[in-house]
Parts: structure tokens; C-alpha cells; sequence
């Protein structure tokens, strides 16, 4: 089943979600082909556009193969944000859609009025909102929480229907829990009745079932994977043939797994380098061995002992001689 986000058409229901420091242009173009019908950019500061920060930058890489893209923006103010939109309408870039994020519950982003802080006042989130999506020359959708103590999401969701966005993304825990408990779904079982436009569901999907049950509680037009497809982008083509009505198997293949790993750090070692490539595998290379036996001594080697490109092979090729051959 396919829907639109204002003019641009999403064939997949299963989306990438954005997550710091993990969905850069290198891990968006290698799960891309899994079958995401969209993939989001890591949070991209307002302040970091208008004062030129090369990290910030850097994270607006993009040579096609990850659209439809959605740039995600965030900022603690209308004015900030507008001047770092308007930055980014200023740079070529290819993309798809502008989310705002009113989710994240990080202190070092709410203490600054960013993230989910913009779900605790109604009138300020209309203003700022409407105000971005009047400066926009993409469709403009946002990425919620239930709300911030306390759940005000269909609230918000008219809210930001009323001020123009044209998807919501909703992850259904609240500020205050951060990522501990368990997302409660049932908070936005009736939202279909509360809004027109198309809405996503996230929360803890790490198996079909999980992103099949979210789906059958919220009536959702799409599911957000997250952390529980780093290392396991199989989940993405299984959510999808699930839908579709075709077998899965969700069982890991080491040597696919391998394989998946290898080409992902090529990916990664293309953008950032082999030094920052490296040592950001050390911490997302070892998921791609997660639930698969007797591989923890492997993880600890990839986490502990990798330096190089060629450190890293050398563990693969280890596995695969003591584990396949």
C-alpha cells in the first residue's frame, strides 16, 4: 500500500527512522535497497547550518541513492529554525521532505527548547510550525512523542495537521520515559479519526510481529524501524513481504550477515575516511553479528582490537574459515 506525503509518493510501509550518529549517508544508501519507502537524515542543528558547522554539513551528504530523503531539522526557536531553513534552500541539495523534530528527549536538546520541549505549548508549535511549512519548498512533516510529562498526542496531531504538515511521525513513548518502558500503542489507536493526513508508528520494532502488531493497533499507514534494524536490515524486507502476504524467514545467515558488514563499512570508509569509518564501526559492525552463536569473542574483537580496514577483513575472514568454510 502506498500513500503520499504531500506530492511525494512512499511505496514501502516500512520507513528508516533517523537515529544520531547511526543514519548517515553511508547507512542510508546500504538500507535503502532493503526497501525502505523513506529514509531520514541524522538531526540536523539550525544553528549548525547558519554558522557553517563542517559536521553539520557533512551530514546533508546525499548522492540519490537514499531518496526519497527526508532532512530532518531541529532548533529551539521559530527564528533559529527559519534561518536554518533558509540555509538549507540556499545549498544544492536533492531531497524529498523536511521533518522537524519535536521527539527527541535528550537533555542536552530540550534543555535548549529543541526536540520534544516544542510539544509542551500548543500556540508556539502552531506558529513555528505554519511558519515552516509557509518557507518550505519541500512538504513539511514531523517526528512526535506522545507527549512530553504527560500524552497530549492527538492534541498535537491537529495541531500540526492545522499549521500544515503533511506527515506525522509518532513515537509512542513520552518525553519522560526517554527509551525505558514499553511504547504504548494504544495511545494512538484513533488517530485515523483525529486526522486526515498519513502517520507512522515507532517504538521498540525488532521483529515482524512487533511491526505488525503496531500496525494492527494504530491503523498506521507505515512502521519506523529503528534501533532494531541496525546490523539486521533483513527486517525491513520482512516487515515488507509480511505485508505483502509473502514467507519470511528472520533467522540470520552468518555469511550474509558477513557479507552485509563488509559492505557497509565500504560505504562508511568512502565518506568519513578509514580512521573515523573504523572507529565508527566499532560500535555498529558488531551488531551485524548480534543473535548469532559464539560470536561474542568476534564482537569484542571488532569493538577492542579494530583499527584498520584491514583489521577488520581479517576478523571476517577468521569467522568465515572457523564458522562456514
Amino acid at each position: 500500500m502506498s500513500f503520499y506525503i504531500g506530492n511525494v509518493l512512499i511505496n514501502k510501509r516500512v520507513i528508516l527512522a533517523p537515529m544520531a550518529g547511526i543514519t548517515s549517508f553511508s547507512y542510508r544508501k546500504f538500507v535503502n535497497k532493503f526497501g525502505c519507502g523513506l529514509t531520514y537524515s541524522e538531526m540536523i542543528s539550525d544553528c549548525g547550518l547558519i554558522y557553517g558547522n563542517e559536521g553539520t554539513f557533512e551530514l546533508l551528504k546525499s548522492d540519490g541513492s537514499d531518496r526519497p530523503l527526508a532532512i530532518q531539522l531541529f532548533g529551539g526557536s521559530k527564528e533559529t529554525i527559519l534561518k536554518g531553513l533558509q540555509k538549507l534552500n540556499s545549498l544544492d541539495i536533492s531531497y524529498d521532505i523536511l521533518d522537524l523534530n519535536l521527539a527527541c528527549p535528550v537533555p542536552k536538546v530540550t534543555k535548549n527548547n529543541g526536540g520534544s520541549s516544542w510539544l509542551k505549548d500548543q500556540e508556539k508549535l502552531y506558529d513555528m510550525v505554519k511558519a515552516v511549512v509557509e518557507n518550505s519548498p519541500k512538504p513539511v512533516s514531523c517526528k512526535i512523542r506522545l507527549g512530553y510529562n504527560d500524552v497530549n498526542v492527538y492534541e498535537t496531531c491537529k495541531t500540526l495537521e492545522k499549521a500544515g504538515c503533511k506527515f506525522i511521525a509518532i513515537h509512542c513513548r513520552t518525553k519522560k520515559q526517554l527509551y525505558s518502558g514499553l511504547p504504548d500503542f494504544t495511545q494512538i489507536k484513533d488517530l485515523k479519526n483525529i486526522v486526515s493526513i498519513p502517520f507512522c508508528v515507532s517504538g521498540n520494532i525488532y521483529t515482524v510481529k512487533d511491526a505488525l502488531n503496531a500496525l494492527e493497533i494504530t491503523n498506521a499507514d507505515a512502521v519506523m524501524v529503528a534501533r532494531g534494524g541496525i546490523g539486521n536490515p533483513n527486517l525491513i524486507t520482512n516487515i515488507n513481504k509480511a505485508l505483502d502476504n509473502l514467507e519470511y524467514d528472520e533467522s540470520k545467515n552468518l555469511n550474509e550477515q558477513l557479507d552485509y558488514l563488509k559492505e557497509f563499512s565500504t560505504y562508511l570508509i568512502e565518506e568519513y575516511g578509514e580512521i573515523k569509518a573504523i572507529r565508527m564501526l566499532r560500535g555498529i559492525g558488531i551488531k551485524f553479528l548480534d543473535g548469532i552463536p559464539d560470536m561474542k569473542k568476534y564482537k569484542n574483537k571488532i569493538s577492542q582490537e579494530t583499527v584498520t580496514k584491514q583489521d577488520l577483513h581479517k576478523i571476517i575472514e577468521e569467522i568465515r574459515q572457523n564458522y562456514i568454510n
